[in-house]
């Protein structure tokens, strides 16, 4: 039960020190190479501990490519918590488990159960869900003020266009403004605070279509390579994943903070952790246990610490979401469990 604690803790943290990082205006690229740098290096020592040094160069080949798609994803999730929030997030993210199902299918000519079948219908549901109420939802905006009109003195009568063009685009209008219009001011509250504008959709659906691919070459590595390299498999995807991050980050010159560096590395030990965890969880209690708990866990209670937390308002639609996006992973791995 300690694992399974574990395991959600680390995949509760990982999201936490996102939305963290993000609220602190941290940048991205920094934190998430400092991620890796300790995920690796976590990784490297237990794979000495656990005896598995070695790795077959398939595996290394596929981790090192897995690690290309682990900073894609890492950094599409950062984006998707900043514009859409945690909570609507971590939907997009854990119904991404239709994906290697759908590839399962293609690929090996597998037959879903019954109860994966419904599972992944269900969490297209959900999703379907949350993406409807972003797509309903706007900016909000202050409600509309009418104010009388302007007297002559004050319209401009010539001069400069520059001028009057400056006065037009530096000044953002206020209830308070008298000049006759009706005046609609977009709100300047942090995404934090507001219902997710339009923008996130793209992020959402990136984020399902991402984190959905991440996981292929996991059941690549499960079905086609030596499982005694699982620990080493992991440890070169963190590695690949730190030279890209390294790459990108001298490309765009990011700056580096000391906050960054904390931020960094306790979200390396989550990263590393929630794998780690969930082996071990497997190795001591049954999936049936193991999966369901899980679900609960991320799910839940990241959507429940955007809404206490960060203050996210969150739709019903999207509430119904987040409740279905738990029933569907909860019938998705409690129908590969009974196959297993």
């Amino acid at each position: 039960m300690l694992y399974l604690l574990l395991k959600v803790t680390s995949a509760v943290g990982l999201g936490l020190v996102l939305k963290h990082a993000d609220a602190r205006s941290l940048e991205r690229l920094p934190l998430v190479r400092t991620n890796y740098a300790v995920a690796a290096i976590i990784g490297f020592f237990a794979s000495v501990a656990l005896g598995q040094t070695h790795i077959s160069t398939p595996s290394m080949l596929l981790a090192a490519g897995t690690g290309v798609l682990f900073v894609a994803g890492l950094l599409i999730w950062a984006r998707a918590i900043q514009t859409a929030g945690l909570a609507l997030s971590v939907v997009a993210m854990r119904t991404a488990v239709v994906i290697p199902i759908f590839a399962s299918v293609l690929i090996w000519h597998e037959n879903p159960s019954m109860l994966e079948i419904a599972g992944s219908f269900v969490a297209l549901l959900a999703l379907a869900l949350v993406l409807y109420d972003v797509t309903r939802s706007a900016t909000p905006l202050v409600p509309t003020v009418r104010c009388a009109p302007p007297t002559q003195e004050s319209r401009p009568t010539g001069g400069d266009m520059t001028e009057i063009g400056s006065a037009i685009s530096d000044r953002v209008p206020s209830p308070d403004d008298n000049d006759g219009f009706e005046h609609s001011i977009p709100s300047t509250s942090t995404p934090d605070s507001r219902v997710p504008p339009p923008s996130s959709l793209r992020w959402l659906i990136l984020l399902f279509l991402t984190d959905g691919l991440v996981m292929i070459p996991a059941l690549v590595f499960r079905k086609e390579l030596p499982s005694n390299e699982t620990v080493p498999f992991q440890t070169v995807i963190f590695v690949a994943a730190f030279f890209v991050t390294t790459l990108l980050y001298y490309v765009r010159r990011s700056r580096f903070e000391t906050e960054t560096l904390k931020w960094g590395a306790l979200l390396g030990a989550a990263n590393f952790g929630n794998y780690l965890f969930l082996v071990l969880a497997l190795t001591a209690l049954p999936g049936l246990v193991v999966y369901p708990v899980i679900a609960a866990g991320e799910v839940g209670l990241l959507a429940v610490a955007g809404v206490v937390l960060w203050k996210e308002k969150v739709g019903v639609r999207s509430w119904l979401g987040i409740a279905l996006a738990i029933v569907a992973i909860i019938l998705i791995q409690l129908g590969k469990s009974a196959g297993a």
